[in-house]
This record gives C-alpha cells, sequence and structure tokens, in this order.
C-alpha cells in the first residue's frame, strides 16, 4: 500500500508541486534505489534483533515516511521521503521470508508464499478505488497521511499480537 499510493497521488502531487514527468520518475525511482541497497542490510538487522522488533521498526518507519511525503512542499523534500521510504521497508521482504519459514513447515512454504504474494495484490485491487475516493474527496496530503497512519497502527497491533510459534 505505502509503494501504491504514490501511483494513486501522482496527477494531484505533480501538478500541486509543479513536477513534469521526467522528475516525477527521478522521483518514483528513488525509493528503488534505496530498497535494493538495503536489503543485505535489513536481513543482518532481522539477524540480530529477530523477526518481532525489525518488522516492527521496519513499518512504523516506513509509516511514518509515508506521514512525511504528505507534507512535501518540493521535489527534493518528496525524493528524500522516497529514498527514506526504500530503507525503512527494506527489512520488510526478509521478515516476511523468515516469518513464513518459521509457520509453515517445509512442505507448505511455497502454497503459503504465494497466498502471501497474491494477497498484496488482491488487496491493492480492491483497495485502490477507496483510495482514489480518498485522494479525490481530501486530497493527495490527507492520503499519504491516512495510510501512513494506518501503518503506524498496524505496528503496534504486531508488536502486541506477533509472537513466534517457538517463543
Amino acid at each position: 500500500l505505502d509503494r501504491t499510493v504514490i501511483s494513486v497521488a501522482a496527477p494531484l502531487l505533480s501538478k500541486d508541486l509543479g513536477l513534469d514527468a521526467a522528475l516525477m520518475g527521478i522521483a518514483l525511482s528513488a525509493f528503488g534505489w534505496t530498497y535494493a541497497a538495503a536489503q543485505i542490510p535489513g536481513g543482518i538487522l532481522l539477524d540480530r534483533i529477530g523477526v518481532r522488533l525489525t518488522y516492527f521498526l521496519s513499518v512504523t518507519l516506513w509509516s511514518l515516511c509515508t506521514v512525511a511525503t504528505g507534507l512535501v512542499t518540493s521535489l527534493a523534500a518528496l525524493v528524500g521521503t522516497r529514498l527514506a521510504l526504500g530503507v525503512a521497508e527494506a527489512p520488510a521482504f526478509p521478515s516476511n521470508s523468515r516469518v513464513l519459514s518459521v509457520w509453515f513447515p517445509q512442505h507448505e512454504r511455497a502454497r503459503a508464499t504465494g497466498t502471501y504474494c497474491v494477497g498484496q495484490y488482491f488487496g491493492l485491487a480492491f483497495l485502490s478505488p477507496v483510495l482514489f475516493w480518498i485522494s479525490a474527496e481530501f486530497g493527495w496530503r490527507a492520503l499519504f497521511v491516512l495510510v501512513g497512519a494506518v501503518g503506524v497502527l498496524f505496528a503496534f497491533v504486531w508488536l502486541a499480537l506477533y509472537r513466534d510459534p517457538h517463543s
């Protein structure tokens, strides 16, 4: 959701900030630069502090970056929040893999991974109309703030409820 919200907001955001397609391309790609670069450090963090805390920190920080994106007033600030989002979200993929490996036996992991991956896309498909409506009714800034706030709430629910099965 945090990655997709910028696609929903892009037409209004680019108009409001005066960004042409090339500048929006830079802003959109900034996430990928740091997301890729931070995958290995994110995995190292996961190995050191565990999935419960790593995922909590990752979701909280990426959600705060999402909120901050709703506050930007320039290309530099937009690129900065997108770079930070990539760093903050990078530990999530290794965390997801760890959760699958500790909760599912070897012979069920492929199905669990497939279900998890397809769930992301179904969720976005069903939420996209809602996101467009929020953006149209309340503006692109409210969209980022709302999505970020939901993410922070989810992070605290995760921290309160998640335990490894062997804990």
